[in-house]
């Protein structure tokens, strides 16, 4: 027979132990998404780039946009630019880059979209 050399464990032990690592998982969870920078130079008027997880757009000049490239209909991901829009080429669905809506289903909701900082001459954006 095997005894254990290890004190019990209290309540107080217990509880501390757990809520540790309950924050733990709240921090992670809340922690900042992806993020990338782009010159604003590279984002064309009327259009949009595709840079890592982000559409970048810029719908009338000096107005930039960002949508996650994670189509909402299956999270298939966003590749094609098409002048105004986007197209999910997994389902055909089109969004307008302008305000990130469903121009063409099978999608019904509108492209998440992320926010997009000024610094200088480059754009910081984010989810």
């Amino acid at each position: 027979m095997v005894t254990s050399q290890l004190p019990p464990c209290s309540r107080r032990l217990f509880l501390l132990g757990s809520a540790t690592t309950f924050a733990g998982a709240v921090l992670a969870a809340c922690g900042s998404g992806p993020t990338e920078e782009i010159a604003a130079t590279d984002v064309p008027v009327g259009s949009a780039v595709i840079v890592g997880d982000f559409i970048i757009a810029q719908p009338q000049r000096g107005q930039y946009r960002a949508y996650s490239t994670t189509c909402p209909h299956q999270s298939s991901k966003i590749t094609e630019v098409e002048g105004e829009t986007v197209r999910c080429t997994s389902h055909n669905s089109v969004f307008s880059l302008s305000d990130g809506s469903v121009v063409e289903g099978p999608a019904r909701s509108p492209l998440t979209e992320g926010t997009v900082e000024e610094k200088g001459t480059n754009l910081s954006v984010s989810l």
